[in-house]
């Protein structure tokens, strides 16, 4: 999902609580906070010897124990505020896809993708998953229906 898809997302459904579920049926507690908004930029070269770059928003998450206790996500409004306020401070970049970095007491630290999103009456359930790594010559043979025998 690209940053801008999510941003039009929370300013289509105001009111509601901003959920995230990492696994299935498994949702960070409502006490979390959006800590940190990064515009993320990253250059790298694969197995094969070709060159990659990539953008990314990547949105922490960060859970307050002396909130532990509170019943109700942040709303969709007060999320948009805080990347608003990011924006106007350092311009995200829109059409990049948009990860969200969370970890809590046993759950390691991981940066999630969106997989879907859930909308009811009062709640927008951002469903998520981690990527697997994979080989990037292999992966991108496979997107374009080719066969690579050797990647290195």
């Amino acid at each position: 999902m690209t940053t801008k898809t999510f941003l039009e997302l929370l300013a289509a459904n105001p009111q509601k609580e901003l959920v995230f579920e990492y696994e299935p049926n498994q949702f960070i507690p409502a006490a979390y906070h959006i800590t940190e908004i990064k515009n993320v930029h990253f250059e790298s070269v694969d197995c094969g010897g070709k060159s990659h770059e990539e953008f990314q928003t990547i949105v922490q998450l960060w859970i307050s124990p002396k909130d532990f206790l509170k019943q109700k996500c942040m709303e969709t409004e007060k999320a948009l505020k805080i990347f608003n306020i990011v924006d106007g401070v350092k311009p995200m970049r829109k059409e990049t896809e948009i990860v969200f970095e969370y970890g809590y007491q046993d759950l390691r630290t991981s940066n999630y993708s969106v997989e879907e999103v859930v909308e009811n009456d009062t709640q927008l359930i951002i469903r998520m998953f981690v990527e697997k790594t994979a080989c990037r010559p292999v992966k991108d043979a496979i997107t374009k229906g080719k066969q690579l025998l050797s990647c290195c």
